[in-house]
């Protein structure tokens, strides 16, 4: 079983530049870093096998978007180049840049203000502060429209202007996609998501009891979830009606491509259309939308070429891959890559060592010591008996679907799973507790013979099942400092103090590097820390 978080962020970074690939739009993804050979250098080649730029880096650039890369110097600034044969560089070096989309990108010159330039290299607009609040981070553009966020951790629209189109007002704000964006607000502890037209207007508030959706409106299509877990989605349309009603057949969707969306039904992964038909069946370890009704699926540790009948198409299998960008996709088979198309019928004799999917950042951001908002980045949710997607009282399957964490078999004579979550120069080692192992045997009584050939009963074990009493118990964090956060330990435990206390906690016994809080029903909070050490949670 893949790790479905995982899978699900990976999709939703990549999306607002592959899936102009699914809406049959030429991507902005232009040229690919590559190697020739294992001991040689990184240079350029385009989405369509020429090579660009030879040998050129000793690391790696990021990918190219609308034919401009960014390369990171010798004095740790970023720089722009033209991919060319002979490169040309645009504008100067930048603290922060992010990839270029729709002729735009937000760069940080200084730690003071973040600047739009042009592919000529040219500052168009600089953010200025929305009412004596410091704009702190702006993403690329998608529809005409970027996202900026201002020192409160509220997200606003501007436009290529750097007209202000909704000033910072929401908790969560998504990329334009088919004239719309989903936006988050929080009031009294409950999240409200909306639906907004690029003149800010609310044209649809969607049902409360909504806890996460796909942030971006595809094929006319939301996904959606109204579970805790976020373990079952659906689809609903621009009106707000459930075109695919949330089902657990569905612990995780992608956006949809045409009619058609790929979903994981807790074990493998599969492809179904708008009316639930399942068009390739729950079977693969993972799945990928190739292009003109084709996939990349794989099993095991190999990856190939399927039709939208579940028929491969080529005898080429290969072990890595690139995904789909306009139309092709380079391929590794043995020890080289090669170039396929949508199909997976190899075009032309390219061979070559490496290539990188190496993504150009989609946002650039102040960096603000705003300690609160770097716990909530880290862990979205901390209240009583709960932190991040973990819930005490949640069964072992729950748990073990969360993480996709394997299989009742794989899981046997297991107490405990462990995830990692990470934001800017924070990061936690998260330990979740169950009462019973989480799986338990399931056997039947058969006749076997002993060694002698004399007949006995026995009971013989025929498979695991998630044990039905097996209950998370408790919940920790080990919390490791870094970078501009190194030696902060007193801070993140005042934040942490903070958001508990606000959650329903209040302290019991606080002392050096020692803190317990509690709630009226009972859930304990226990916090230890101590300078350049780290900082440990405990919930039960």
């Amino acid at each position: 079983m893949k790790n479905f978080i995982k899978w699900f962020a990976l999709l939703t970074f990549l999306q607002a530049l592959l899936l102009s690939c699914i809406s049959s739009e030429k991507s902005p993804i232009t040229h690919l870093p590559f190697k020739l050979t294992e001991e040689g250098n990184w240079g350029l080649i385009s989405s369509d096998g020429t090579i660009v730029v030879s040998g050129e880096y000793s690391n790696p650039p990021y990918v190219a978007t609308e034919g401009i890369y960014i390369v990171q110097n010798k004095s740790g600034k970023f720089e722009y180049f033209r991919a060319e044969t002979i490169p040309t560089k645009v504008g100067t070096q930048y603290i922060k840049a992010s990839a270029f989309s729709e002729s735009l990108a937000p760069v940080i010159e200084n730690e003071e203000i973040i600047s739009v330039i042009n592919s000529k290299g040219e500052i168009v607009f600089n953010i200025e502060d929305i009412d004596g609040k410091k704009i702190t981070s702006c993403s690329s553009f998608s529809e005409g429209f970027a996202i900026i966020e201002n020192e409160e951790g509220l997200k606003g629209y501007i436009d290529k202007t750097g007209r202000i189109i909704v000033k910072p007002k929401y908790s969560e704000a998504n990329n334009f996609s088919e004239g719309v964006a989903i936006i988050r607000s929080d009031f009294d502890k409950k999240s409200y998501w909306q639906i907004i037209d690029k003149k800010g207007e609310i044209i649809l508030e969607l049902d409360s009891d909504i806890k996460a959706t796909l942030g971006i409106v595809s094929s006319s299509l939301l996904g959606y979830s109204k579970s805790e877990q976020l373990d079952s989605w659906g689809f609903l349309n621009l009106e707000g009606e459930q075109v695919i009603h949330s089902s657990r057949d569905y612990v995780n969707v992608s956006p949809l491509f045409g009619n058609l969306f790929i979903y994981n039904n807790g074990l493998k992964f599969g492809v179904a259309d708008v009316d639930g038909k399942r068009i390739i069946p729950a079977e693969y370890d993972q799945i990928e939308y190739s292009d003109n009704g084709y996939f990349i699926v794989k099993k095991g540790d190999v990856w190939f070429i399927i039709d939208n009948e579940n028929r491969e198409t080529t005898n080429i299998d290969f072990t890595n891959h690139t995904s789909n960008i306009n139309g092709n996709i380079f391929v590794k088979v043995r020890d080289k890559y090669i170039l396929i198309n949508s199909k997976g019928d190899r075009i032309g004799n390219t061979e070559i060592a490496d290539v990188a999917l190496n993504m150009p950042p989609l946002i650039v951001s102040i960096d603000l010591q705003n300690f609160n908002k770097t716990i909530l980045d880290l862990f979205q949710n901390i209240g009583p008996g709960k932190l991040w997607h973990f819930s005490i009282g949640s069964s072992a399957s729950e748990a073990a679907n969360l993480l996709g964490a394997g299989s009742a078999e794989f899981l046997k004579s297991t107490r405990s799973l462990t995830t990692k979550r990470v934001a800017t120069n924070i990061e936690s080692i998260i330990t979740v507790g169950f009462s019973e192992e989480m799986a338990v045997a399931i056997t039947e009584r058969e006749m076997l013979r002993d060694m002698w050939g004399r007949a006995y009963w026995d009971n013989v074990v025929k498979g695991y099942s998630f044990n039905s009493n097996s209950h998370l118990q408790d919940i920790s964090a080990n919390i490791k400092l870094m970078s501009d956060l190194k030696g902060k330990e007193n801070e993140i435990v005042k934040a942490l103090v903070e958001i508990a206390r606000v959650s329903g906690f209040s302290i019991d016994n606080e002392k050096s590097g020692s803190i317990k809080l509690s709630t009226g029903m009972g859930r304990t909070l226990n916090i230890n820390y101590a300078q350049n050490t780290g900082v440990n949670l405990i919930f039960r």
